[in-house]
């Protein structure tokens, strides 16, 4: 949906005379307002010039001087005309003409969000809005009664967009709001809804070096993991594993729609949510408890459990999961730098360490090394913490640690070569097509001026905003499949992978908007990825090799005999072109100015809207301003 969709949902009208005039005879407006609603007001709606999005209006009044002498398919027109008039005026104007009454939603997403933190928050000031675009039907449970029934109701009739508004509702509403609303049965429901039909997966015991890796890397840049401390729920393993299919949703949607491609992932992020949320899961609440997850009150495992002041240390208590927040947790728990994750322990079935997951470290953050460190990252390594030092993902094996102080705005640690920009083998052949510079930005060149259309608020600019049509060249270029079987890629995420094939594509700067998108991620969702350790050998050939076959991708797609020996300038012919992109949880929009419409572009057809893309976990759309 990238334009606006206005819905009248009733429609009345009442005639005033002039009471020094008879009173006219009959329904005078029956025939004029059944014109209208056949096809005059909907066409006057069409015409309406709004900023794209679902324009909610509660009520709209307003007075129309009409000549009922004049034919009733003429007073239908312009009594259409002054509806949609008036529409434009109250959202031209803005909340403060109708504070209580207009509602802006920009997209599907960020409509069916609100709906679920509103729901499951209680607050209901905008039912009226949710019901007039449908996210609440008529059949559905009633909000009032059963709000969790009702928001899950909701979902159902949006799978694909679930997981991305159940992850924006939870940021805004919190987890424990969501948990009272539905409980652990309708967690299992939303994880049916977003995984459906996924079989149960191996056990954590049963993964791969690689893959436990990635699970760390995962946990670290997720939000709802963060959310999971913050909410000190103490959640039963079928809630975990809700939370597991949610992380995955969130930070490496490939791997939710490919689940054999990572054995065993769900389970390692289900432990480390269980090390986050205060250890070891409560037994099962009896049934009166109605499914509902229990808030914490102190730290897992210490006498008392009332919260800080139910125990001196936390550290004393061998029972201890790992305190979520305790402050008076001196040897274990959450600890200043650990980025507000909570401790590990000495869980031996712990994923993430105090900053292990954090950081991007190998164990409870730089400059712990108390305990036995890492030589790399200063980290400590504990016996029953995933990340061992043989393992191929970790920094003191084979890669460096960027993202620290001192590290170059390549996002390479010092001593080491930017990230290459481009295949070995494409390398002459970019050099004399104007590629890029060796330093990991964009080569100097005339660009294509920007041309005023798209304002601030239609998201952040770039040059580079045409890279996202090498989506529509992906499947061509074996992605996401080939991504997620190369065993060098093991341990990286979807994301990271794209991101890489993006600067080695472009030459882009790592924080670019363009390369971000790519990889489904905004820069408010990154700092994750870019403070991620730099690439292996090994990784850099993959992700390049990769890259050369997308830019052949892209090549054949335009068709141009030109690109035959220079695939790298088809990239470049389409990507570098200005435009702003906004990129959120679940949805990605790219917009260009109508004057940058590209015939070559769209004759490849690659400025199509894709749509969902399950691999990415977004709808992206293209519009042109």
């Amino acid at each position: 949906m990238s334009g606006p969709t206005v819905v009248i949902d009733r429609l009345t009208a009442t005639l005033h005379h002039d009471p020094a005039a008879p009173p006219p005879g009959g329904d005078p407006l029956r025939g004029p307002l059944r014109h209208a609603v056949a096809g005059s007001l909907e066409t006057a709606l069409r015409a309406l010039d709004l900023p794209p999005g679902h324009w909610c209006l509660a009520r709209l009044d307003l007075t129309v001087g009409l000549d009922l002498d004049r034919p009733g398919p003429a007073l239908a027109r312009e009594w259409s005309g002054a509806v949609a008039a008036a529409i434009e005026r109250t959202v031209r104007e803005g909340g403060a003409a109708a504070p209580d009454t207009l509602v802006h939603y920009r997209h599907d997403v960020d409509l069916l969000a609100d709906a679920v933190a509103g729901l499951a928050a209680g607050r209901r000031e905008r039912l009226w809005a949710w019901r007039q675009t449908g996210i609440l039907g008529p059949g559905d449970p009633a909000p009032e009664a059963a709000p969790g029934p009702a928001l899950l109701a909701a979902l159902e009739r949006h799978p694909r967009l679930a997981a991305a508004a159940v992850l924006r509702a939870a940021g805004q509403c919190g987890l424990a709001a969501l948990d009272r609303a539905w409980g652990r049965e309708g967690w299992q429901r939303l994880a049916s809804l977003v995984a459906p039909g996924e079989p149960g997966e191996p056990g954590a015991g049963t993964s791969d070096p690689g893959t436990r890796a990635l699970a760390r890397t995962l946990l670290s840049g997720s939000g709802l993991a963060g959310l999971v401390r913050a909410s000190r729920l103490r959640p039963a393993e079928p809630t975990l594993a809700a939370w597991a299919v949610l992380v995955l949703a969130e930070t490496d949607p490939a791997a939710l729609e490919r689940p054999a491609a990572r054995p065993g992932l769900r389970g390692l992020l289900a432990q480390g949510l269980r090390t986050l949320a205060g250890g070891p899961a409560r037994p099962e609440p009896e049934p009166d408890a109605g499914g509902r997850e229990v808030p914490d009150g102190g730290c897992a495992g210490c006498d008392g459990g009332g919260g800080p002041a139910g125990r001196a240390e936390c550290g004393a208590d061998t029972g201890c999961g790992g305190c979520a927040g305790c402050p008076a947790d001196g040897a274990r728990g959450a600890r200043a730098g650990a980025a507000g994750y909570a401790g590990c322990g000495e869980d031996a079935g712990c994923i993430a360490d105090a900053g292990c997951i954090a950081d991007g470290g190998c164990g409870a953050g730089a400059g712990d090394t108390g305990r036995g460190g890492c030589a790399a990252c200063g980290g400590a390594v504990r016996a029953g913490c995933l990340r061992d030092p043989g393992d191929s993902g970790h920094p003191g094996a084979g890669s460096a640690r960027p993202g620290g102080p001192g590290t170059g705005a390549d996002g390479a640690p010092p001593g080491r070569s930017p990230l290459p920009q481009r295949p070995p083998d494409a390398a002459a052949s970019r050099a004399g097509a104007g590629g890029p510079a060796a330093a990991g930005t964009a080569e100097p060149g005339p660009v294509r001026p920007a041309r005023p259309a798209p304002g601030p608020a239609d998201g952040a600019a770039t040059g580079w905003a045409g890279l996202l049509f090498l989506l529509g060249a992906a499947p061509e270029a074996g992605l996401p499949d080939r991504a997620l079987g190369e065993p060098a890629l093991a341990g990286r995420p979807l994301s990271w992978v794209l991101h890489t094939a993006a600067r080695t594509l472009c030459g882009l700067a790592p924080g670019d908007p363009a390369a971000l998108a790519l990889a489904g991620l905004g820069p408010d969702r990154a700092a994750a990825l870019l403070r991620a350790p730099a690439a292996t050998p090994r990784e850099q050939e993959a992700v390049e090799a990769l890259a050369a076959d997308w830019a052949r991708a892209t090549a054949a797609r335009l068709g141009e005999e030109r690109y035959a020996d220079d695939p790298f300038g088809a990239v470049h012919a389409v990507a570098r072109r200005p435009g702003r992109i906004t990129a959120e949880t679940g949805w990605i929009e790219a917009v260009f100015a109508h004057a940058d419409t590209d015939l070559a572009v769209r004759r490849a057809g690659l400025d199509l809207d894709p749509g969902w893309l399950g691999w990415l976990g977004a709808v992206v759309r293209y519009r042109y301003a």
